[in-house]
């Protein structure tokens, strides 16, 4: 047994990595995740840190998803603002700016090597989410490995399978090459063939590389860390995945996403030059805030004085 996992055990570390795990872990019972603690946590981040994100109310409809800037809220005050509002707030890379979170995240991945000792993490990162009472987020698939661990309240997450018609290639392309942010199209019908879990604090969800998936608040104030990994095998899929995006929009449908072989190479070495060249940068997607927060309002929103614009627009 270890300090950090109550259960994971040899069924969890055969199936890591190949299919979802969900194990109770110990975090929440930490001194970290208290509204004045992450209160001063949410005033040491930086603004390109965080991202604030409102959504609808009902259905799954993406055009609703919105970015929102912080105004002159608190920390305490954008808790306060989760707490009250339809607003999610995810802090990237927390673990570069507050210690404790920097040492947390050493101590997650010494336990999950120790137990995974194959999986050799060349990076990692964690993120902190703090979402509002019946929050959503919508079908998306992430680039890195993944693990979601629940701190405070509840939600449900629901995981799809990771290939056609769920996760189209080209889709995950875009993806990866940064021309859409982490969106894929998404049919009422996929639920019929999702996994779904409802994580309470101390619930840690691991799931298959690139796994679509979306997720549902409970009617509570929900605390939540990501975990993201990177392997040699994951950087390599990367790569191949980046190099057929390449080749697609060249006008070449690639026929193989192998990461084995002289190709996957040459696609991995065409990702790095159009990198270095710039490219990336100039075709990525750019968020488009709609609007502020402001404590003085109901619901903490006030739309931006600007016409509607796309959520994401993409560079020309």
């Amino acid at each position: 047994m270890t300090d950090l996992f109550a259960n994971f055990g040899p069924e969890a570390r055969a199936l890591w990595g190949h299919h979802d795990v969900k194990l109770r872990h110990r975090l929440h019972e930490r001194p970290l995740f208290g509204d004045e603690q992450l209160g001063r946590v949410l005033d040491a981040i930086e603004p390109h840190q965080m991202a604030i994100n409102t959504m609808g109310r009902g259905g799954h409809d993406v055009r609703t998803w919105s970015y929102c800037q912080r105004g002159d809220l608190s920390g305490k005050q954008l808790i306060d603002a989760v707490r009250q509002g339809r607003i999610w707030i995810n802090v990237t890379s927390v673990h570069n700016v507050v210690p404790e979170f920097g040492a947390l995240l050493d101590e997650m991945f010494a336990e999950i090597g120790a137990q995974v000792p194959e999986m050799k993490v060349i990076r990692k990162s964690m993120g902190l989410l703090i979402s509002s009472p019946n929050a959503q987020v919508f079908y998306h698939a992430d680039v890195p490995g993944q693990s979601l661990w629940q701190i405070r309240g509840e939600k449900r997450i629901y995981i799809y399978p990771n290939g056609e018609p769920f996760l189209k290639p080209k889709d995950l392309e875009n993806i990866i090459r940064g021309r859409t942010e982490e969106e894929v199209p998404y049919q009422p019908w996929f639920d019929a063939h999702a996994r779904i879990y409802d994580l309470k604090p101390g619930d840690m969800l691991h799931w298959p590389l690139n796994g679509p998936h979306r997720v549902q608040n409970a009617d509570c104030l929900n605390i939540s860390l990501t975990t993201e990994h990177w392997t040699p095998a994951i950087r390599r899929h990367f790569g191949v995945q980046y190099g057929n995006g390449l080749l697609r929009q060249h006008g070449y449908t690639p026929r193989s996403a192998s990461t084995d072989g002289l190709a996957a190479y040459a696609k991995c070495g065409l990702a790095v030059a159009w990198r270095l060249a710039g490219q990336q940068k100039r075709q990525s997607f750019k968020r488009v805030m709609r609007y502020k927060l402001d404590s003085r309002e109901p619901g903490f929103l006030v739309p931006l004085d600007r016409q509607p614009e796309p959520m994401l627009q993409a560079a020309e």
